[in-house]
């Protein structure tokens, strides 16, 4: 099995159409989020395929950010927001 790791994906994307679309795909991989911010395990594989299809869907005046957290770290969590799901999963 794959090895998968926790990444934090941010948009900034003007275009309302465009941004659904991105959430959609998103939500898909994700295990928790918020608005524009989308915690997601992804393998190696799902990560490639993610940075291939969704810069394609950008304007040149959007924002994506990807970055990897350390699953080893305990996240500091400030208000009430539901915590993320930091347990690795099987997607089927």
């Amino acid at each position: 099995m794959a090895k998968r790791h926790l990444y934090l994906f941010a948009y900034d994307i003007g275009d309302c159409c465009v941004q659904r679309q991105v959430r959609g795909i998103l939500r898909g991989y994700a295990v928790g989020g918020q608005k524009s911010l989308f915690e997601c395990w992804l393998t190696q594989g799902e990560l490639e395929d993610l940075c291939v299809r969704l810069p394609l869907m950008l304007a040149p005046t959007d924002r994506l950010q990807v970055v990897r957290l350390d699953e080893r770290v305990t996240p500091l969590l400030l208000g009430c927001a539901k915590s993320m799901a930091y347990e690795p999963f099987v997607i089927g």
